[in-house]
């Protein structure tokens, strides 16, 4: 039963790395944006992001494919 749960949390995982990197593909800099807050460190990344979305788009397929291979790991057994 606890293996299940942990597989389920890696799932999860995968799911939301999955999603939040299609969105960084479809719509970079909006995203970028929206995460604009906390510390000036925070925000000068989230800025830097907004500025390149080139590089918040490589984020988000980067993201997508380790959220592919996390969930995919889960089928293997």
């Amino acid at each position: 039963m606890r293996a299940t749960w942990g597989r389920r949390m890696k799932e999860t995982f995968a799911i939301v790395a999955i999603g939040d990197g299609a969105i960084e593909l479809l719509s970079p800099r909006e995203h970028s944006l929206l995460w604009e807050v906390g510390p000036e460190g925070t925000r000068k990344i989230a800025r830097f992001f907004a500025d390149n979305p080139g590089y918040m788009r490589l984020l988000g397929a980067g993201q997508v494919a380790f959220g592919l291979w996390v969930a995919l790991r889960q089928y293997r057994d």
